[in-house]
């Protein structure tokens, strides 16, 4: 009996450990040439939330998104944000910067760096970030 009852008392400290999750996290940086301002707006589905649009002035201080991971009517969370500057032309990308995995997860890190000839990200403060996508062009309309 002594031992049923130190195996419970370890199996319910085991749960309440697992308990503290520390938040996922979305970092993005504006790398372009100075005085080059970026817009972010960040948007979840499941659930449905819109994370405002800010700009990003200096380079040094990245903008931070928290959450919670959560299944939300067995769909996976998943964070777009639609990136953009103004160069000679609009620069733009609409990206999805994070995707729910099957399984609940903590502490994820995606970091997205804005530079002149695209984007680059990384998952790891490790690691170094990589070329992901270029930036499409939006024309001017022509009245």
């Amino acid at each position: 009996m002594n031992y049923f009852i130190g195996l419970m008392v370890i199996i319910i400290m085991y749960a309440w450990l697992n308990e503290a999750c520390t938040l996922n996290q979305i970092e993005v940086f504006n790398n372009l040439p100075p005085g080059k301002i970026l817009k972010v707006h960040c948007r979840s589905k499941n659930p449905d939330a819109d994370l405002r649009v800010v700009e990003l002035k200096n380079a040094t201080v990245p903008r931070r998104f928290f959450f919670e991971e959560g299944i939300v009517y067995y769909k996976r969370r998943e964070i777009f944000c639609l990136l953009t500057y103004q160069d000679t032309f609009e620069n733009y990308q609409d990206i999805r910067v994070y995707r729910a995995a099957a399984r609940y997860r903590c502490g994820q890190l995606r970091r997205w760096i804005a530079k002149k000839d695209g984007l680059y990200s990384t998952r790891s403060n490790n690691t170094p970030p990589g070329f992901v996508l270029p930036w499409l062009v939006r024309l001017p309309n022509k009245s």
